[in-house]
């Protein structure tokens, strides 16, 4: 099934080493960048990208940490296309430096990709073209 995932390399990691490497990676496992901007979330935008977190006591920084500086976010398109970016994006964190591991660090971890939530499928297509229409929207908005 042809699908749509969100990948976003976060704030302070947007150097064009790192990004070439996730675009590398991501696209050598069949999937193909169909857009792709730099764009700085908004307190706004943060809370509503984050909002299955909305009740964690990390929240807030959450919050504040997306907002800190411009992210990376690209949009991948191919057959099964979430689990394809999923599966890579946990592979590339293995190989980041341990300081930047998401199971180490939530505040700091270098790359997003959408992803199941424990509502099931049908939540994870919710959940990832909500992603992707604030991405649309944070890249109209920059124009």
């Amino acid at each position: 099934m042809v699908e749509k995932c969100y990948v976003m390399v976060k704030p302070g990691f947007t150097d064009s080493k790192m990004i070439k490497r996730v675009i590398e990676v991501l696209e050598s496992k069949g999937v193909k960048m169909v857009d792709f901007a730099y764009i700085n979330y908004d307190e706004e935008v943060a809370r509503l990208h984050y909002t299955e977190k909305s009740g964690k006591p990390y929240f807030q920084e959450l919050v504040d940490y997306l907002t800190s500086d411009k992210a990376f976010g690209m949009i991948y398109e191919g057959e099964n296309a979430l689990v394809i970016c999923r599966n890579t994006v946990e592979e590339l964190r293995k190989t980041l430096p341990k300081e930047f591991n998401l199971k180490t660090d939530v505040m700091r971890n270098i790359l997003h990709c959408s992803s199941k939530t424990k509502v099931g499928d049908e939540m994870l297509t919710l959940d990832t073209q909500r992603e992707i229409a604030l991405f649309d929207y944070l890249k109209r908005k920059k124009i």
